[in-house]
């Protein structure tokens, strides 16, 4: 098998959900490498946040985790 693959995953609080989170961070905002991943300091994270429709003025606080990639074996996507 090959390496393993990650994500880095935001979750606004409160009710990240009702807008749409949580969402994958851009990968161009991600250092890191395998699951050691974090969001780079010059990346504008309050600005992406709300053009993905959180209210500016309720983002204060988010969590963050990694999560694996799960590799679609070609020709088994069942949204194909």
């Amino acid at each position: 098998m090959g390496q393993k693959k990650y994500k880095l995953m935001l979750d606004p609080t409160p009710a990240g959900y009702l807008h749409g989170f949580p969402k994958e961070v851009p990968s161009h905002a991600v250092a890191g490498t395998g699951a050691d991943l974090f969001i780079l300091s010059s990346f504008d994270l309050a600005k992406w946040v709300v053009e993905q429709g959180y209210p500016e003025e309720s983002f204060q606080y988010y969590r963050t985790w990694v999560e694996e990639i799960d590799y679609v074996y070609p020709g088994t996507d069942p949204q194909e």
